[in-house]
């Protein structure tokens, strides 16, 4: 049975059939894994580094050959075994140990420098056995050796730890060194550049093989039917716009007179009932703390905060307003904040705000120099901070804040942030997700970001409402195996289908998003 879960068996469906974005996934959820194990067979990092790459390129080239029941980690490791034995018997490379070199695979134990010191088979056969877990049958069909002489191997090698390190030959002490070896390391961006590099070229260079069968096909097909190609004066008349007459407009000065006096007399109304109705004339400082200025004056409690004012606080200074039928929120110190013409909204153009829970009519926007940020919901908090360069940080403490960046809206519910930086997208995130998938999701720049696949490793159930977002914004390609990954974790409701996912059915993703909502409650 396949120790794979169905993302990755998806992914390797789609790989056979030729997506792109399925095999670039697949093999960066492998490539630091097949890294750290050929530099742990090789005890040379450049060795490994070669395999590495080698081992990817021949993966690619015998996709169609993984087993639907077998591990396709696994598989490259076999594949590593052999690109391994072959690179050690070709004496092309030197295999000299250099610790220092290697010092970023050193278990914290230093397990890891006395493998290293092992000769070339014996360090093979100790680490496909005891830290691999291949059995001798299998190390033998691989390495080409007799099963005896594998177990002969393993035997000296481990004597050797033993004569190393004494606490080795206790078996417990032995399992838990081994059980602290480092899993999984990443190669330089040469390695990765490499690999990827290859298998672009070579798919380039059959898209060009099969345009030239395709145009001399086509060539041939016009030859058979004497068809000719129409000349470009012909089609260039083709491609001329038709012009329709226009239909009259004749000026009436009285009807344009009495249209406009109505439409001055409804003006003057409305705006009468706002300014008698709005309570946005009722902002007031309930709080102050050191000496912020207001309008280039010093503050105090009870001062009000009129349309297009401003308050800036120091390093010292704070201020809290009020807003009738909205709450409370604060400006921290060292803030610039000030009103617009708008009622409920304020724009801050560097320090931090907090927006306090409690009881609401209506909700607030923000404005920064990158993105606009509205609550979803009354009576929400959250903290919002903005720096020199107009970068924010959005924690969100209760209700939903909707941010709006490069015309696309972000959805952070409670307990959860998110980054805006110039170029990127609001993704939001758990507070408590991994800081990897924190630090990708942060730097997440839109259809061509390299780390696709990684995200989608990484993302676990509470992480779904953050899959929704990113659906949105990669390629086609991509959005099939997004939509794999999310249907896994929280399946699709009733009436949304793939299709419609693919095709960014509004529709469609209110109700997944509405789906997963609900679970999050």
């Amino acid at each position: 049975m396949s120790s794979d879960n169905k993302f990755v068996r998806s992914l390797i469906e789609n790989a056979k059939q030729g997506n792109n974005a399925a095999i670039e996934q697949l093999f960066q959820m492998n490539l630091g894994k097949i890294y750290a194990f050929a530099l742990r067979l090789t005890a040379n990092k450049s060795l490994a580094e070669t395999i590495t790459k080698e081992t990817f390129i021949e993966a690619w080239k015998k996709i169609n050959l993984v087993r639907s029941d077998a591990s396709f980690l696994k598989w490259l490791s076999a594949i590593t075994v052999y690109q391994t034995i072959d690179s050690l018997r070709s004496k092309k490379q030197k295999t000299k140990i250099d610790h220092l070199e290697l010092r970023e695979l050193e278990s914290k134990d230093e397990l890891d420098k006395y493998i290293f010191d092992l000769p070339d088979q014996e360090r093979m056969i100790f680490v496909l056995n005891r830290i691999e877990g291949y059995t001798i049958e299998e190390i033998s069909d691989m390495m080409g050796i007799k099963k005896d002489q594998v177990s002969i191997h393993l035997d000296i090698s481990i004597t050797k730890l033993v004569n190393s390190e004494s606490s080795l030959s206790d078996e417990t002490v032995m399992k838990e060194k081994i059980a602290k070896v480092v899993p999984e390391l990443q190669p330089s961006a040469e390695v990765r550049n490499g690999i990827f590099s290859y298998i672009m070229d070579v798919k380039i260079r059959e898209q060009k093989e099969q345009e030239k069968i395709a145009e001399a096909l086509a060539d041939k097909e016009k030859k058979e039917k004497g068809e000719e190609e129409i000349p470009e004066e012909k089609e260039n008349y083709l491609e001329e716009e038709i012009v329709r007459p226009k239909k009259q407009f004749k000026f009436d000065p009285e009807l344009f007179k009495k249209i406009g006096y109505a439409i001055l007399a409804l003006v003057v109304l409305i705006a009468a009932y706002k300014f008698i109705t709005s309570p946005s004339s009722g902002w007031e400082v309930i709080q102050v703390s050191g000496q912020p200025k207001y309008d280039n004056s010093i503050m105090v409690k009870g001062d009000g905060f009129s349309s297009e004012s401003n308050i800036e606080t120091d390093a010292n200074s704070s201020v809290t307003v009020a807003i009738p039928e909205m709450g409370r929120f604060l400006i921290d110190n060292s803030s610039v904040v000030s009103r617009t013409k708008n009622s409920y909204e304020v724009k801050v153009e560097k320090g931090q705000i907090r927006k306090f829970e409690g009881d609401a009519s209506d909700i607030l926007t923000v404005l920064t120099p990158l993105a606009t940020f509205t609550e979803l919901y009354k009576g929400g908090a959250f903290r919002l901070h903005v720096d020199e360069n107009g970068m924010c940080k959005l924690t969100v403490e209760s209700g939903w804040v909707i941010v709006n960046i490069k015309e696309f809206d972000s959805y952070v519910p409670k307990n959860f942030g998110c980054l805006i930086t110039r170029g990127k997208y609001a993704i939001p995130y758990p507070s408590d997700s991994s800081p990897q998938l924190i630090n990708l999701l942060e730097n997440f720049s839109g259809i061509n970001d390299p780390s696709v696949g990684t995200i989608l490793s990484l993302m676990t159930t509470k992480e779904t409402l953050s899959l929704w977002h990113i659906i949105q914004l990669i390629s086609t390609e991509n959005r099939s195996i997004a939509f794999n990954r999310l249907n896994e974790l929280i399946p699709a409701p009733s009436g949304v289908t793939k299709e419609g996912i693919l095709a960014l059915n509004k529709t469609m993703l209110l109700d997944w998003r509405q789906e997963i909502e609900l679970k999050m409650d």
